[in-house]
């Protein structure tokens, strides 16, 4: 609120009154509102009109549940703006959901634009009953913990929904999907967080213009996933290895794939898997991966048959390796798909919570690696993110220095 640290000139009173009373209680942020009513006997009669309802950080260690619900209540009973264009709520709501319900039904009745309810600190679902299909100036709607149902299949409203994040939603549905992408035609974003859905994933997007990104996040029964979807430009997968069939996405440029280990790994090897999919990843300009991805194009003899990988990331210009034990990955590995990557110009190996393993294998691989002769000319920025200075990891640094040209930051 200072113009300078010289002049010491305040901007309030250079303003007009009415002009500072509405900044402090429609343009600021909620919390800021409270703050300032609170360290200032000037506002401390403002009226409350904030449009930014953002509860997400009142409750904390030194805010307990009790004094954040009393806070939230107190604000709702003391609200006279017409309007609210956002709510975020992140709320034990065990106890308090008649409360709960009460405020989103406020917000409901004001032109809440963007909504964001998050009960995970309960650990229990919330049954709210509240059509959220049925809200028709939503732009951004999250939620996580809570139930969210589509009455007959159909949204009625959500028209202008932009952004959709599901958390931890139970039974999601084949025609719930297909609902959401057939009403909701100005969606940007879509993201599946923990759901529960059995079957394949099919996100049909073929007449959107606008959908650019899908996360899936940790969903344990889903077994394969089918895109059509030729705006997509993102997507972003956490989980086991699937099967994604992207024979209908023509403009990715992002993909992060944070495979997960299955507890069986000793009898099953997602190789194959990883393989299948890969003619579709070659054409994304950023990857980010682990080293489930990278075990597929390790030199190997399966069936008594050397498997050689021949994919070539053409378009390729950063790439996020994170590695997790176990892995028979090693420098020789890094470097064949590096090899593979002509015009890559940053790399990221993480190696955080990992230690290769410097066996006879790896002597032999570096030995080989330094016969083959590798020249990356394009990459220009490499980062080893968790150098625990041991000497396999020197050896990592010590290939980078001789066998990148165009190095600049190490």
């Amino acid at each position: 609120m200072l113009e300078s640290s010289n002049k010491k000139i305040k901007v309030t009173e250079t303003l007009p009154d009415d002009l500072v009373d509405h900044i402090m209680s429609v343009c600021l942020p909620i919390q800021s509102v409270l703050q300032n009513r609170s360290v200032s006997k000037k506002f401390k009669a403002t009226e409350i009109r904030s449009r930014d309802l953002d509860f997400s950080k009142i409750y904390s260690v030194r805010c307990s549940q009790l004094s954040a619900v009393s806070i939230i209540e107190s604000v709702f009973n003391q609200y006279k703006g017409s309007e609210i264009n956002r709510f975020v709520l992140l709320l034990n709501h065990i106890g308090v959901e008649d409360k709960v319900l009460s405020w989103v039904n406020t917000c409901l009745g004001k032109n809440i634009q963007e909504l964001v309810l998050d009960f995970s600190k309960s650990n229990t679902v919330f049954e709210i009953p509240v059509d959220f299909s049925a809200i028709e100036t939503l732009t951004v709607l999250k939620l996580g913990w809570c139930k969210f149902k589509i009455p007959d299949n159909s949204p009625k409203g959500l028209k202008l929904l932009k952004i959709l994040v599901l958390t931890k939603i139970d039974r999601v549905t084949k025609e719930m999907i297909d609902a959401i992408f057939t009403n909701c035609i100005h969606l940007e974003t879509f993201e599946l967080i923990k759901c529960q859905m059995y079957g394949i994933l099919s996100i049909n997007a073929r007449n959107h213009k606008k959908f650019r990104l899908l996360v899936v996040d940790y969903m344990r029964n889903l077994l394969d996933i089918k895109l059509d979807s030729p705006t997509l430009e993102c997507f972003k997968y956490y989980g086991y290895v699937r099967k994604v069939d992207f024979s209908r996405v023509y403009a990715v440029k992002e993909a992060e794939f944070h495979y997960k280990r299955s507890y069986d790994w000793h009898f099953y090897d997602p190789s194959d898997m990883v393989l299948a999919n890969m003619r579709a990843y070659t054409r994304v300009q950023f990857l980010a991966t682990t080293n489930i991805f990278l075990e597929a194009f390790t030199y190997r003899y399966i069936d008594g048959n050397m498997r050689k990988p021949t994919f070539c990331f053409g378009n390729l210009q950063e790439f996020q390796i994170c590695f997790k034990a176990p892995s028979i990955c090693n420098l020789f590995v890094i470097a064949g798909f590096l090899n593979q990557c002509p015009n890559l110009k940053k790399v990221l190996i993480d190696i955080k919570n990992f230690s290769f393993e410097p066996g006879m294998f790896w002597k032999i691989h570096y030995t080989a690696i330094q016969k083959r002769n590798c020249q990356f000319k394009s990459i220009r920025e490499v980062e080893v993110n968790g150098h625990k200075s041991l000497w396999h990891e020197f050896d990592i640094v010590v290939f980078v220095v001789r066998h990148t040209r165009s190095l600049e930051k190490l």
